[in-house]
């Protein structure tokens, strides 16, 4: 080996230097050799054997030929060198390497001395993506621009092939113009083709090349058809304004309500960005009592979000609709509220300011809009104290919010939480925490109904102004001790924990609104918390023993294998806004809450939530989860049962029971199959339920699938909708929206 070194060493040492002789040789008249300009780079040149031709003022390099030039390379069997015009002849194996990275091949290829200009036959052509193209000649001027002559474009790779190793589909055109600078692939008189048959003839096409992110240019189509709007075709145009800002417009034909219009408008500043979406049409509308006929319709959806400093930043979000319906009906989303925010923040180490402005609006027949909440202002501060005080640190929490409607009550309310809390650690390795807070809330209220939670009650049972407050401490201690041992098993972690909380028997007086603590679920998340309502409205109150068992097995590699937690309170002293299953009005002792986790391989996770009765043990909460398999067949599958907490205005959902399947599995190496199920066991209905079947290789995508949503309003009726999507690597999407 390091013979074979020394010859090839040698033969390179005299190919250069037999080279630099003739160029010195024929110094002072015309000089054979190759020179930059007097701003160019040095050229680099290697080869096993030159040859100079004094007469002719050429030079010939023979044998792993490799001219470089900056950032481009020029590579050979053979290049000759004509010093007059400045041309180099490159035969065999020849590869030119571009200052993108693109890469062109041919047979026979002619280039200018500074390698910026080229022409050649039987032309190939390597792009950054690796997509391919072919020529039967190419011309490349201005180190920018290449011109080819029957050409064949395709980005696939490793599709499956037609016959005589045909990709999977690819562009035929008489000429094709590559520009660099522009990034752009022009076509004129193309063929697309899959599987080797011609299926669309366009006399132009243009699309970006692989390393333009974004373009002008007309989108790919979408297509739909529904019971509502009967067939609809979107064709959505993209203008690409400059690097930092684009327009989308989308006009939109159905055959059952006429035409629309959507557009996106999005831009990027110095200190943030934000877009503004929407969409309009004049269509019909259902009113439940009847049709009206040509009214506007339409929607309104804008984001943005910006930074004033290192600390402080503003933002804003949102979203209107002309009625409640329009967005499902015109698929531009189904959720069950459309919120609109503005909003101020500050971070500043461990302080937070915020301030807010929020508005809803239904987007369900039953929902009333005079009767959400307009809040506005919503002032908040949050800070933790760094330095010690008496050994632990203390926090405050503080807020300021005014609840308004246009048809029910009102409220504004002054909160505050200042606490202080510690932790010590003992010889065995236990911990102790003492936890203090005092709880500070004072409200004024007009049109509430004392122990009514409906927002509306009506003139005959709400009150006018009013004003109520509250004064609420609460203390906690709390102590966790870890025993850890190392079996057979892995690394087995077994902590028991208890928690006393105190505080007065009552503080939720019925003078006081309950506007956000009205979700109430009691489960392993908040069992140890001291307060454990999702809001200010409604603390815990009266005196509780909290205490639980948590199990964690280690792999011997790291990570869990097996865990589990389970818990339960004493409650010393109920009281009425407590939920049943949190020791109210069914006795002292609470459901007993709980949480499983199994990994017992990589691809497999299973999950166990559950509140059990602890009377009968009956179950009154189970929430099972399971993800498991590989992409040759994976299932995700979601089991709910969710008895309601029955204590009045602390639950919005009543009882519940559903399942969830998710089944998917790659059957070959291009071709996977989906399908989705969604059950309401409660009423034996059928929610949703999708099926479908996907081809997707590197260079193309195809989706079919058929889709049953049974979801009823004000002139939305259940559905079923067949879906298909076709998705070409660079020239875009055909079919329906994903």
């Amino acid at each position: 080996m390091r013979g074979a070194n020394a010859a090839i060493f040698r033969v390179l040492a005299m190919a250069a230097i037999g080279l630099l002789m003739a160029v010195r040789a024929l110094a002072g008249g015309s000089a054979v050799g190759i020179e930059p300009g007097d701003d160019g780079p040095p050229t680099l040149f290697q080869a096993q054997e030159v040859t100079v031709d004094r007469d002719a003022e050429t030079v010939t390099a023979r044998g792993e030929v490799e001219i470089s030039r900056g950032e481009r390379i020029l590579m050979a069997d053979e290049v000759a060198y004509d010093r007059a015009r400045d041309v180099l002849t490159a035969r065999g194996d020849v590869s030119l390497l571009l200052a993108s990275g693109e890469v062109m091949f041919a047979e026979e290829m002619k280039v200018t001395g500074d390698l910026e200009e080229a022409a050649a036959r039987s032309f190939r052509m390597l792009l950054t993506d690796r997509s391919r193209a072919a020529a039967a000649s190419a011309v490349r001027v201005d180190d920018r621009i290449t011109e080819m002559r029957k050409v064949v474009y395709s980005p696939c790779r490793r599709c499956v092939s037609g016959p005589n190793d045909t990709p999977f589909w690819q562009l035929k055109a008489d000429t094709v113009v590559h520009d660099q600078q522009k990034k752009t692939l022009t076509y004129r008189d193309a063929r697309l083709e899959i599987l080797g048959v011609p299926l669309v003839y366009t006399p132009y096409l243009q699309h970006p090349a692989p390393d333009k992110p974004r373009a002008s240019g007309l989108l790919a189509p979408n297509f739909e058809v529904s019971g509502e709007l009967g067939t609809r075709v979107d064709v959505p145009y993209h203008f690409a304004i400059s690097k930092h800002r684009d327009l989308t417009l989308t006009p939109i034909i159905t055959t059952e309500e006429g035409p629309a219009l959507a557009a996106r408008y999005r831009q990027r500043t110095k200190r943030g960005r934000f877009s503004i979406a929407g969409s309009a049409t004049v269509a019909d509308r259902d009113t439940g009592s009847g049709q009206e006929d040509d009214i506007f319709r339409g929607h309104l959806d804008t984001e943005g979000q910006f930074h004033i400093n290192r600390e402080w930043r503003w933002g804003f979000d949102a979203r209107v609709a002309s009625d409640d319906t329009f967005l499902r009906v015109y698929d531009f989303g189904s959720d069950r509220f459309l919120e609109s925010e503005a909003f101020l923040e500050r971070f500043e180490g461990a302080s937070y300011f915020s301030a807010r402005a929020i508005g809803f609006q239904g987007t369900r027949q039953r929902d009333d809009d005079e009767e959400l909440p307009i809040v506005g202002p919503e002032l908040r501060f949050s800070t933790l104290d760094r330095d010690s005080v008496l050994g632990g640190r203390s926090f405050l929490d503080a807020s300021a919010v005014a609840i308004s409607r246009l048809d029910g009550r009102d409220s504004r309310r002054l909160s505050s939480t200042v606490g202080w809390q510690r932790a010590f650690t003992d010889a065995l390795g236990g911990t102790a925490e003492i936890t203090t807070a005092l709880y500070a809330d004072a409200y004024q209220t007009d049109g509430v109904a004392p122990g009514n939670p409906d927002v509306n009650p009506g003139p005959a049972l709400a009150q006018g102004g009013d004003v109520a407050g509250r004064l609420y401490p609460q203390a906690a201690a709390s102590y966790r001790l870890p025993f850890t041992r190392t079996s057979f098993l892995g690394r087995e972690v077994l902590t028991p924990r208890a928690q006393v909380v105190v505080g007065p028997n009552a503080a939720n007086d019925g003078a006081i609104p309950n506007e956000d603590s009205r979700d109430f679920t009691f489960d392993t998340t908040n069992l140890f918390q001291l307060n454990r309502f999702p809001g200010r409205d409604r603390v815990s109150t009266g005196q509780r023993i909290d205490y639980g068992l948590d199990y964690t097995l280690y792999r011997d590699g790291g990570g869990s294998l097996f865990s589990t937690v389970i818990g339960q309170s004493y409650r010393l002293n109920g009281d009425s806004d407590t939920p049943e299953s949190v020791g109210g009005a069914d006795g002292d002792l609470s459901d007993i809450v709980g949480r499983t986790n199994l990994r017992p391989h990589p691809g497999i996770d299973l999950s166990y939530r559950y509140r059990l009765d602890d009377d009968s043990l009956n179950m009154r909460r189970s929430e099972v989860g399971l993800s498991a398999g590989a992409p040759a067949f994976n299932v995700d599958l979601a089991y709910t049962l969710l008895e309601s907490e029955t204590t009045a205005g602390t639950s919005s959902f009543g009882d519940r029971e559903e399942l969830f399947v998710d089944v998917s599995s790659r059957i070959a190496r291009d071709w996977s199959v989906r399908a989705l199920h969604r059950q309401d066991l409660e009423s034996g209905t059928a929610l949703s339920t999708e099926a479908g079947v996907s081809y997707h290789c590197d260079c193309f995508r195809f989706d079919f699938f058929v889709e049953r949503e049974d979801f009823r309003d004000r002139g939305i009726d259940p559905e079923t909708s067949v879906k298909f999507r076709f998705v070409f690597e660079h020239l875009g999407a055909v079919g329906s929206s994903p």
